[in-house]
């Protein structure tokens, strides 16, 4: 069981770095061509056609890799007072029990929405699907909506069986609470 735990450590690790750092490149990158479009507009009356589409299928794409990355650092679907309240009056393996549930619904929901993703994967290619613009294709979107929805129900797998592990073992549950959880 140890080198599941150790596994899933160097895997969180992995997506931390790599797709935080990716994810805040390409959004801090749009946003930034964003305003030059705008500047582009309002000063010089000119645009890139497919400026406006890059934006949107850009930051869709990164918030879609970014859904993974802030699940590593359990970061969204927070309810912190509900936890503090069961933590605070000793009810640490009810927490414990909480969050083993939260992690497996997590995982469950975004698998479902990464499986299925594929038949619309498959239509956009068989369709030739673009954007308003006609120039971007829109399967790379779609791909990339489904690898981050896939990694992310692996990652929230790999924390449930850090939950069981923990809960069985005993291990940390009267420890501090962290701030954020995703309970």
């Amino acid at each position: 069981m140890d080198r599941v735990l150790m596994f899933s450590r160097i895997v969180q690790d992995v997506i931390w770095r790599l797709l935080g750092w990716l994810s805040s490149a390409l959004l801090l990158g749009l946003t930034l061509f964003a305003l030059l479009e705008i500047v582009r507009r309002y000063v010089f009356g000119v645009i890139f056609e497919w400026g406006q589409d890059a934006v949107i299928v850009g930051i869709v794409t990164a918030v879609a890799l970014s859904f993974c990355v802030t699940q590593v650092r359990r970061g969204h679907l927070v309810m912190n007072a509900i936890v503090l309240l069961l933590h605070e009056r000793g009810l640490y393996k009810t927490v414990g029990f909480l969050k083993v549930i939260a992690s497996a619904m997590v995982a469950l929901l975004c698998g479902a929405l990464g499986v299925t993703g594929w038949s619309t994967l498959d239509y956009a290619l068989a369709r030739d699907l673009t954007t308003y613009s006609l120039l971007i294709p829109l399967w790379p979107v779609y791909l990339l909506l489904i690898i981050g929805f896939l990694l992310t129900a692996l990652v929230a797998f790999l924390q449930c069986v850090e939950d069981v592990t923990a809960l069985v073992r005993g291990t940390g549950l009267d420890a501090k609470i962290e701030a954020a959880t995703d309970v």
